[in-house]
């Protein structure tokens, strides 16, 4: 293909497209040149072209390998571009023609002749940093293709410094590249994946909501589709190199705004466009030579042209260049041996301490200077050239230091507060303030999570940053949102950045004060979409800042809620797409604050909200009276109308809580009932805050009357509505299951604690995180299974049977609550399945099983675990035990208490025969749960859910889970 010589044509015209291609490159790497070294070779007019090889091989070695290029200044209304050089005068310089094309040809040819031979370990060849204006990029990408055919003999060509240097690059060994789910990729990358030794430098992973983040995005499409794929994944992607395969239908130029949208996306420092045309297997074979190339020292530019030659377009940052290097990693390594105490034992293999050069002995753990003196003495022999052998070493022992130094570094960090600036303006000038504020005075409130300044207002709660940093990772980004409802209609959302020491980054909010009276605005602190921490700014509002310092007003920080008590690996943990906290003013109004994405917005819950709640309740509960009717299909006897019922008051719920924001913030393009914002967090900050909102509906409600979409079986099998359904061009005439909000999302709940953590100033404290040991259930551990005298006992039997065959472990049936008791005690169940019955109100309640009733309010750890086992999930279903028609039925509350890991419940009156089909169906769920902690038990209770309303079991949505 012919080459197009854009604004070089006059200039180029008596070369062929093979020389053209060196002439460009000797053009654009003199016009790099140092303004005086030009000079040497130009004086009175002329060009001494003898001279332009040696400086161009001077620059190299200056550069170290790496020769910068620039486009001159070129236009068609000039025969040869322009480059400036110094002039006679000292600090004057001169615009001058280049020199002749064919010149500049042969001057490459002889810079090329005398470079040194290429090695197993090094190209021949300079790497080509191609540098460009904001209004020249577009060209220079396309001279990129051009300086990358083989006749310029280049190692590399890349586009350098295309993307901002600020740190966030984040590099690790070993490293990751990433695929989308359902990628054209994917099943030959997990092959590969497959095959690779433990403790490989690298590894190919599938993208998910827990590896969302890696170092390298792979995408197996063209330019022009792979944002449209990251978009459409959902997934809140980050890396540090995104890969295409290809431009697509566009040209570089024209690719350029895309490929600057798809990295700012991802957050990513570089994006290399790579020569389609490949099959999934031989792409997927390059990306393990790149991958090679990686861990044989090879910087990230040069490993990708190796392994993608001819045909890579690379738009790279400094920062990427070089933390990419392994060179980099083995010394940033031995730096932090050096720094870790010398008692500490550092373990490894016996294949990476030879690989290391540490002698071989029969304990694998050294300390960390004997390692460290190791790698320096034998270093020189380092070229990661045989099978990323050396290279694995180093991957493993790099994941062990960077553990141990963020140990060492947690145990010496100083505790960091969540902590605030008040500011007022006077006079044009913010001037600090710590009594209050006044209406109508502007106010700017700076919050900011650090170590404890006597200038500042702070949380008495230390801010939990247990284990908050993965390996490797620099800092985090958070989210800060501030409501004050009597101040403001909606709340204030800023970002900080969270390094590993010292201050984070400062949000600013700026707001102007309008009622007179108490001052209490909700300050909350988030992570992907799960709140970590929420505090309560305290202070008053009055006429005057006399009226204030009369009435000794002060601005405190009061915690309200600390939501994580264990952070471990944070940045793997999967995001919420939706955060939702409901809470009390302090006037005792109930409010609901919710967060998606840069979104905040906040909706005042009257009466109106317990109006719906008791319709809820009443709806459901009628099943357990006259079980008989609702049995042969939800299409069925007096299924359609329970379903239209609840979805009324589900769509009435609904819209009390979004549709008013909803109508403002889908036009942004966020719509809380896309299936898109599956994975909500409620954090109920006061325990008569529970609102069912599994049972809203976000579908068009239906009228009276309506019937089931004859299609709903295929929608509950399949977890959403076929494209074309009854109800799409009917939507008031039927009714959907999957319209409600318990059958399509993944809904994590967390409650009051008034025990948890108690910390003195501290309104609530709310200790919602699974500590230690409950992140994982492991059911072969054996069951357990209790029911009411009004369960009969052959209805359990199905059940019993289910647990002993599908989960492989000892199922104990028990008689009474002191039987169960003992069962938990003598043999640790993981697994407490209860069909209860439930009575009283208040501080009264209680829960019967086999006649035997036992008041939940302080109940004892020994009826679900003991300290010798880990905690258990327990299900309670039965009659109204989560109790949202009773303000404080707190029978969840107090088996959390006791230590359960997550409980499941029921929010009303369902009768006993219907509570053990939910328990058949959950329990079915968990034995096919398949590969531990990819299933979470959110998604294994929503697809329970929808299999029992397969198998016309209604109250299945009721079923609710906390913890």
């Amino acid at each position: 293909m012919a080459i197009n010589r854009e604004h070089l044509s006059g200039w180029s015209l008596e070369l062929a497209d093979e020389a053209f291609a060196p002439a460009l490159a000797a053009l654009g790497a003199m016009a790099a040149l140092d303004r005086s070294a030009l000079g040497q070779a130009y004086g009175a007019g002329v060009w001494r072209v003898e001279r332009l090889a040696g400086l161009l091989q001077q620059a190299l070695r200056d550069q170290a390998d790496t020769l910068a290029w620039f486009l001159p200044a070129t236009s068609p209304r000039h025969a040869a571009p322009r480059i400036r050089v110094a002039g006679a005068q000292r600090g004057k310089t001169l615009l001058v023609a280049a020199p002749r094309a064919v010149q500049l040809a042969s001057i490459w040819r002889e810079f090329l002749s005398a470079l040194p031979p290429a090695t197993s370990q090094w190209p021949s060849g300079p790497r080509l940093a191609l540098r460009a204006s904001v209004s020249s990029a577009g060209l220079v990408m396309d001279w990129a293709s051009v300086l990358s055919r083989p006749e310029v003999g280049a190692a590399s060509v890349y586009l350098d410094q295309a993307f901002p240097c600020d740190g966030r690059t984040d590099w690790r060994w070993p490293f990751t590249l990433l695929t989308l789910p359902a990628d054209p990729l994917q099943a030959a990358l997990a092959q590969r994946q497959a095959a690779l030794p433990p403790n490989w430098p690298y590894r190919f992973a599938s993208a998910s909501r827990e590896a969302a983040r890696a170092e390298v995005l792979v995408i197996g499409a063209g330019a022009s589709d792979a944002l449209e794929r990251v978009l459409a994944s959902g997934l809140q992607l980050r890396c540090c190199l995104v890969i295409v395969a290809g431009l697509g239908t566009d040209s570089a130029r024209g690719a350029e705004p895309l490929l600057r949208a798809l990295v700012a996306r991802v957050r990513a420092e570089g994006i290399a466009v790579l020569e389609s045309g490949r099959s999934a297997n031989e792409f997927a074979e390059h990306l393990s030579e790149f991958a090679d190339q990686l861990s044989h020292n090879l910087p990230v530019d040069v490993a990708l042209t190796l392994a993608f030659r001819p045909g890579a377009l690379l738009l790279l940052n400094r920062d990427l260049l070089t933390v990419s290097h392994l060179d980099t990693t083995v010394t940033r390594v031995t730096k932090g041996l050096r720094r870790l105490p010398q008692a500490t034992k550092v373990l490894l293999t016996p294949q990476s301490l030879s690989r290391l050069g540490v002698p071989m002995a029969k304990l694998v753990s050294y300390a960390p200077r004997d390692i460290a003196d190791a790698i320096d003495a034998t270093r020189a022999r380092y070229r990661f050239d045989h099978e990323s052998s050396e290279a694995s070493a180093i991957a493993e022992l790099s994941r062990s230091v960077e553990s141990h130094t963020e140990a060492s570094a947690r145990r010496k960090a100083t505790p960091r507060y969540l902590q605030q600036l008040s500011f007022r303006k006077q006079a044009d000038q913010f001037v600090e303030e710590r009594a209050g504020y006044c209406v109508g005075q502007s106010v700017m409130v700076q919050v900011l999570i650090g170590p404890k300044r006597p200038e500042r207002t702070a949380a008495s709660m230390v801010f939990p940053e247990d284990k908050l940093f993965r390996q490797g990772q620099a800092r985090h980004r958070l989210q800060v949102v501030l409501h004050e409802p009597r101040q403001f209609d909606q709340p204030l959302l800023r970002e900080i950045l969270l390094p590993r020491v010292g201050d984070s980054s400062v949000a600013e909010f700026v707001f102007t004060p309008s009622v007179v009276g108490p001052f209490e605005a909700r300050l909350s602190v988030l992570h992907r979409g799960r709140v970590l921490q929420t505090v309560l700014l305290h202070t008053r509002v009055a006429m005057s800042a006399a009226a204030l310092q009369e009435a000794g007003s002060c601005i405190t920080l009061d915690d309200e809620t600390q939501v994580r008590r264990d952070w471990s690996d944070l940045g793997k943990r999967r995001h919420f797409d939706l955060a939702m906290v409901l809470n009390h003013t302090q006037t005792g109004e109930a409010m609901l604050t919710g967060i998606a994405g840069q979104r905040a917005w906040a909706k005042h819950l009257g009466s109106d909200i317990q109006d719906i709640v008791s319709s809820l309740n009443t709806a459901i509960s009628a099943v357990a009276h006259s079980v008989a009717d609702y049995g042969d299909g939800l299409d069925q006897g007096d299924n359609p109308a329970l379903l239209v019922s609840l979805a009324r008051d589900g769509a009435d719920l609904y819209s009390l809580l979004y549709l008013d924001q909803l109508k403002r913030l889908s036009s942004g393009g966020f719509d809380a009932g896309d299936e898109s914002v599956t994975y909500l967090q409620v954090i109920s900050a006061r325990q008569d805050a529970v609102i069912p909102l599994e049972f809203m509906y976000d579908f068009n409600p239906p009228r009276p009357g309506a019937t089931v979409c004859p299609q709903h079986r295929e929608a509950l099998a399949a977890g959403r509505c076929p494209q074309t359904c009854a109800r799409s061009s009917q939507p008031t005439e039927h009714v959907c299951p999957m319209g409600f909000w318990g059958l399509k999302k993944v809904i994590e709940r967390h409650m009051f604690d008034p025990l948890a953590m108690p910390v003195e100033g501290a309104e609530v404290v709310l200790q919602v995180e699974a500590i230690d040991g409950r992140d994982h259930l492991d059911l072969r551990a054996g069951s357990l299974v209790g029911h009411s005298q009004e369960v009969q006992p052959a209805e359990v039997s199905g059940l019993i049977h289910t647990l002993g065959t599908t989960l492989g472990s000892q199922v104990t049936l028990v008689k009474d609550w002191a039987d169960w008791m003992n069962t938990v005690k003598t043999k640790h169940p993981a697994l407490l399945v209860a069909f209860p019955h439930n009575e009283g109100k208040a501080r009264n309640v209680l829960l019967e099983i086999g006649g035997n009733k036992l008041y939940t309010l302080g109940l004892s750890p020994d009826y679900v675990h003991t300290g010798e086992s880990p905690p258990p999930l327990v299900l309670l279903l039965g009659c109204d035990v989560a109790g949202t028609a009773q303000e404080f039925s707190n029978h969840i509350r107090y088996f959390r208490q006791a230590g359960a890991a997550v409980v499941v419940s029921t929010i009303a009156t369902v009768f006993g025969a219907h509570a053990v089909r939910v328990g058949e169906a959950i329990v079915a769920g968990l034995a096919q749960a398949g590969e531990p902690g990819k299933l979470r038990i959110g998604e294994i209770i929503r697809d329970a859910k929808r299999a029992a309303l397969l198998d016309s079991v209604p109250m299945a949505l009721c079923v609710v889970a906390f913890g």
